[in-house]
């Protein structure tokens, strides 16, 4: 149903999410207190009954193109493990791409990797504004919330995006099984890069398998470098999570890399 069709039948054009639907966000572990503000953009598959399914089929809203696969789970062991909070938005990347801002093509994908998104295709002003509403800002605001009262009890940390990415795209094969991202604020993701090729049998990718000239900063944009928090963003091949004993494997070898940077930079 568009904005539109919704005022047409009396509903609030403005309120995306109805009673029904749950919230945006999640925030885990509120209270931690570790070095790590953890957000998880693509975390959930989730579509506001208002929009159907947006013209996709049940086992499409399982694939890469609506969430990030095993990315929810591993952001919760890695908050869990080094007692730090969490943020997951937790509607689909397809609803609204929270890493994206609602003027970039990115953020209302119509043609997902060779996928049709019917239900993205024509959208008003008022369509975009209503999801922007109800899906980005939450978690923005959230994150900025949470980050801003860390800083104000003048709090060491740093802020760590959490995503996955298909091991194949368009017949090419990624190799990496993690890749560590950055923009302007590079001296997080550099300590990362040099501890996991030294401690690890990982290929990492640096800047790979995204890089800021795929538009993917947008979060630690907002989130980190403004504020001058150190920041990475770190992505998992979703083949290493597609299992509890994979997440686990992962995240434990992930939370000893952080623990080393926490050591070395907040003492």
């Amino acid at each position: 149903m568009s904005v539109s069709e919704a005022a047409d039948t009396g509903r609030d054009p403005g309120a995306l999410l109805g009673p029904g639907d749950p919230p945006p966000v999640e925030v885990i572990n509120p209270e931690g207190k570790g070095g790590f503000v953890f957000g998880c953009e693509h975390a959930g598959n989730l579509i506001p009954a208002g929009l159907g399914t947006l013209g996709l089929t049940a086992e499409e809203l399982t694939r890469h193109i609506a969430w990030d696969i095993g990315a929810a789970r591993l952001t919760a062991l890695l908050s869990e493990d080094l007692d730090s909070l969490g943020i997951l938005q937790r509607y689909s990347r397809l609803v609204y791409d929270c890493n994206r801002t609602a003027s970039h093509p990115g953020a209302f994908i119509v043609d997902a990797d060779g996928t049709h998104v019917s239900g993205n295709a024509g959208l008003t002003a008022d369509d975009r504004a209503a999801r922007e509403t109800a899906i980005y800002r939450p978690f923005q605001e959230q994150a900025s919330e949470l980050t801003a009262s860390r800083q104000r009890r003048a709090e060491r940390f740093a802020y760590v995006a959490v995503h996955s990415f298909n091991a194949q795209v368009r017949g090419q094969a990624r190799p990496w099984h993690v890749g560590v991202l950055y923009n302007q604020h590079s001296a997080m993701s550099h300590f990362l890069i040099r501890w996991f090729r030294e401690n690890t049998g990982w290929q990492i990718g640096d800047n790979q398998p995204y890089s800021p000239l795929d538009a993917v900063d947008h979060t630690l944009r907002m989130q980190a470098e403004t504020r001058s928090i150190p920041c990475t963003m770190i992505e998992v091949r979703n083949d290493l999570l597609r299992s509890e004993e994979q997440i686990s494997s992962c995240a434990a070898l992930l939370a000893q890399g952080l623990r080393a940077y926490a050591a070395q930079e907040f003492g």
